[in-house]
């Protein structure tokens, strides 16, 4: 795609400075790699100096930055005007995917396959499930009876939905992901272990991304439920019950044991590990490695192991890194007291 400065601006709803707007723009690129035609974004003034010396056709930026020759496109959220304008320049698949069913898929006869939907080699498809408009799903996708996908759904390779998922409109789920297993539930006999059925399902909303090689388990009787518009990166383990809340973000590796209930518009960094039939509050924050071992109110920012309070956490870190120094003085102070008690 080929766009003009000007187009691109009202595209983004940003105002632009010092530019032509008939400039075409043909992609996007960094700071440092950018040549002429291409647009690159600056949130972090600490990379400026890139910025200043980028061959780039127009930078993203967050307010007029005076000493910048190359035209800007001033936006209130450069961010997210940066997001809008990768999603223009996006690469277009259409002519590898088809809207048709590959030869080596194998799909039920009782299956309802929707129009405008392509289908890759060797999915396969179980009886009694459903798959809305405009899907795309890809080669090597296993997905068990009884499953319902809505619409402009797009499912990556090598994906296997167990049966009786149901996962909405816009929904994106990466490769070698698991949606919908046994959650991890078993009772003692002796020294053995007796499986518990897992009856519930798995329910993804509407505009949930799922990354790559995560697993979300299946409800013991409830379901586990991923709302509307939660995003969950690679790697990541939801086990039986959780449910995420509208708008959540968890970052890659981060583990969630069985019950727990996330809010709404959480942010959760990499590697967080919690324990199970807790809630988070939503609008919370939970930063990298924390291990979270208690329900936390709305509004928390919390971190550490175990986690707590982000400031009470920095404060403590901050002290630690003084112990040095302070059991040097101490050592001086047990001497300096010592020769005062043997002179008296």
């Amino acid at each position: 795609m080929t766009s003009t400065l000007g187009q691109l601006a009202d595209s983004i709803n940003a105002q632009l400075i010092n530019g032509n707007s008939a400039q075409p723009i043909h992609g996007v690129a960094t700071l440092a790699a950018a040549q002429q035609g291409e647009i690159s974004f600056l949130t972090n003034f600490k990379h400026l100096p890139n910025a200043l010396q980028s061959q780039a056709s127009a930078i993203i930026v967050g307010r007029v930055i005076a000493d910048l020759e190359i035209p800007q496109l001033v936006s209130e959220n450069p961010y997210l005007s940066w997001a809008k304008t990768v999603a223009l320049f996006k690469a277009d698949r259409s002519s590898h995917l088809p809207l048709s069913i590959h030869p080596s898929a194998c799909i039920d006869p009782s299956c309802q396959i929707s129009d405008n939907t392509h289908i890759g080699a060797n999915v396969v498809i179980g009886a009694n499930s459903t798959v809305g408009s405009d899907c795309k799903i890809h080669s090597g996708v296993v997905i068990e009876e009884n499953c319902q996908l809505g619409n402009n759904v797009e499912i990556h390779p090598n994906v296997v939905i167990h049966f009786g998922s149901q996962i909405g409109n816009r929904c994106n789920i990466w490769s070698n992901a698991v949606i919908g297993s046994y959650g991890f539930g078993n009772a003692k006999d002796g020294a053995q272990f007796v499986r518990i059925h897992q009856l519930g399902n798995t329910i993804l909303e509407d505009d949930v991304d799922i990354g790559a090689g995560a697993t979300i388990d299946r409800g013991a009787v409830d379901n586990t439920v991923i709302k509307r518009g939660a995003k969950i990166d690679n790697l990541v383990m939801i086990a039986h019950n959780v449910i995420i809340g509208e708008d959540t973000a968890i970052a890659a590796q981060t583990g969630i044991s069985g019950s727990t209930k996330i809010g709404n518009q959480v942010l959760i960094a990499g590697q967080v590990g919690f324990v199970g039939h807790i809630e988070i509050g939503d609008q919370s924050f939970i930063g990298a490695q924390a291990g979270v071992s208690k329900s936390f109110p709305a509004g928390s920012k919390i971190t550490g192991y175990p986690a707590r309070n982000l400031m009470d956490v920095r404060r403590s870190d901050t002290a630690i890194t003084h112990l040095p120094k302070l059991i040097k003085k101490v050592k001086l102070l047990e001497q300096k007291i010592s020769a005062l008690t043997n002179k008296a």
